[in-house]
C-alpha cells in the first residue's frame, strides 16, 4: 500500500452555482462565520486571487484554501486557548521565504498564523482508536483512490496497513477530533461555494482519506463515505 501522507491540501471538487448557507446564517455576502466574526466573499475572494498569483500556487481552488486557512487558524487559536496552551509564535518572515507568498499583507499573515497555530494542535492531538465506521470510510476512500488491490477485502487492508500508516491514521483522528469539537464550540458555518470539507490525510497522489467537515452542522456524518 502507498504511504499516507499528512497535511496535503487536494484540488476539492467544485460545486456547482451558488447554495444558500443554513439557518440565519444566510447574508449572500458572507463567506465565513466563526463565532461572532464574519469574513465576506469580497475578503476571501481577494486573498485567493493574490493566491492564485503566486508562481508556487500550481493546483486547487484557491478560493477553498483560503476559506481552510482561516477556518483552521481561528478555531486551533480557540482550542488552544480553551487549553490554556500559549499560543506559539508567528514566524511571518520565515514562512513567506519557505512558502514563496510576499514577506508582508493578509494573506502571509493568515498562512503563517495558520500553520503555528495548526502545528501546536498537531504536536498535542491525543491519537485516537479508529472505529469500525472509520476504517470502513478509509478503506472506501482507499479503493476510489486505486490504493488497494482488486477483489481485497476491507479485513485485509485493515491486516496490510501496518504499524506506521495505523498510527498516521489514529494520529489524524485525534487532530479532527479536536478541530470538530472547537468548530462546534465556534458554530462555524461555510458558504458552499469555499468547500465543506477539508483533507487532513492524503496519499502520495493527494487523494484524500482522511476528511474534516468545515461546518459545525454538516449535513453528512462525521464520517462520510465515498461510493468505491
Amino acid at each position: 500500500m502507498h504511504r499516507l501522507r499528512r497535511g496535503a491540501l487536494p484540488a476539492a471538487v467544485a460545486v456547482v452555482g451558488v447554495l444558500a448557507l443554513s439557518g440565519c446564517r444566510s447574508e449572500p455576502d458572507v463567506a465565513i462565520y466563526i463565532n461572532d466574526a464574519t469574513y465576506s466573499q469580497q475578503r476571501v475572494d481577494k486573498l485567493a486571487a493574490e493566491l492564485k498569483a503566486i508562481p508556487e500556487f500550481k493546483t486547487g481552488d484557491a478560493r477553498k484554501l483560503v476559506a481552510q486557512w482561516i477556518v483552521k487558524r481561528d478555531v486551533a487559536k480557540q482550542m488552544l486557548t480553551v487549553r490554556k496552551i500559549a499560543l506559539p509564535p508567528v514566524q511571518l518572515q520565515e514562512t513567506a521565504q519557505q512558502s514563496g507568498l510576499p514577506p508582508t499583507g493578509e494573506l502571509i499573515k493568515l498562512y503563517a498564523e495558520y500553520q503555528a497555530y495548526n502545528g501546536a494542535i498537531q504536536q498535542r492531538a491525543t491519537p485516537a482508536e479508529p472505529s469500525p465506521a472509520e476504517f470502513t470510510d478509509l478503506f472506501k476512500r482507499a479503493q476510489a483512490a486505486g490504493i488497494v488491490e482488486k477483489g481485497s477485502t476491507e479485513a485485509a487492508f485493515r491486516q496490510g496497513l501496518g504499524d506506521q500508516n495505523l498510527q498516521l491514521f489514529a494520529t489524524n483522528l485525534g487532530i479532527r477530533n479536536i478541530y470538530n469539537d472547537g468548530i462546534k464550540r465556534a458554530h462555524v458555518t461555510v458558504n458552499p461555494r469555499y468547500g465543506d470539507e477539508v483533507a487532513l490525510l492524503s496519499d502520495n497522489a493527494g487523494h484524500a482519506l482522511v476528511v474534516m467537515s468545515l461546518n459545525s452542522k454538516p449535513n453528512n456524518s462525521a464520517v462520510a463515505p465515498r461510493p468505491a
